[in-house]
């Protein structure tokens, strides 16, 4: 066990196919790759999909962890973690989309606390949107990382989530303008963006970073940022960046380059 408290980073977005889950997944890649332990948390009850990209087939999920704190059957996180390889673990989200609304999401939090200090990194995959299940994780959230497009109607929804943000007073988090996975969606200039959404953008994942074949990668359970032939091709001159993105994510931006463990 570690002795600090992992970082709980949320990803989360106001419009599905932005890209959301497999920056997530590639995010987790690049972790490893800075030689961090990372749980992955699937929080999209519904039509969540960590587990089957990464080819894993979970015996219990996120379901039974929090039945079984609600009714003190709980004993080991153990028994609720698949495994992907020996940096990076999966709770995975229900596998019977009808047990979301079974599920008690008040002991979410002490879930959380029983996997922090097991892990370096902890990252949430959400729904899109603002609903309840979401406002509950960005309070227990470390950072919030939203991921936005391109795109007309994202950026309208993007604006809607800022002022939310700021009417809330809630500024831990960081705005990521995804243009590496739809890149044909190139409609309005960085200025554009700024001036719509009234928020500065953190980062943007350039068409530089677009994989044409996403979909092999997920059939196959391979994580993009850990395949050392895409690696190379793709990410190797891009590395400083997602270093530095990352390890600003959980507050250590000084040490991004030193380690690439895979």
């Amino acid at each position: 066990m570690k002795n600090e408290r992992g970082k709980i980073l949320t990803i989360t977005s106001m419009k599905g196919g932005v890209g959301k889950s497999i920056f997530l997944l590639n995010l987790a890649g690049v972790y490893q790759r800075l030689g961090k332990k990372v749980l992955l948390v699937d929080l999209d009850f519904s039509n969540g999909a960590l587990a089957l990209s990464l080819n894993i087939s979970p015996q219990k999920t996120i379901y039974h962890a929090l039945d079984d704190l609600m009714h003190n059957r709980f004993q080991t996180v153990d028994d609720y973690i698949s495994s992907y390889n020996e940096w990076i673990d999966v709770i995975s989200c229900p596998k019977d989309p009808r047990h979301a609304t079974k599920i008690e999401i008040r002991y979410l939090s002490t879930l959380l606390e029983r996997v922090s200090f097991s892990y370096d990194v902890i990252l949430v995959d959400t729904t899109h949107g603002f609903s309840k299940n979401n406002i509950i994780i960005y309070d227990h959230s470390d950072l919030l990382v939203y991921l936005m497009s391109n795109d007309l109607m994202d950026l309208k929804n993007s604006k809607n989530f800022m002022t939310i943000m700021k009417d809330i007073e809630m500024d831990h988090f960081r705005v990521i303008l995804n243009e590496s996975y739809m890149p044909s969606q190139n409609y309005f200039s960085d200025f554009d963006i700024h001036t719509m959404i009234e928020w500065k953008i953190d980062y943007t994942l350039s068409t530089k970073l677009y994989v044409k074949n996403l979909t092999g990668y997920l059939l196959e359970g391979i994580i993009p940022t850990l395949d050392e032939k895409t690696w190379e091709k793709k990410y190797k001159k891009e590395s400083d960046f997602l270093f530095k993105m990352a390890n600003d994510f959980i507050g250590e931006e000084d040490e991004y380059g030193k380690e690439d463990v895979h």
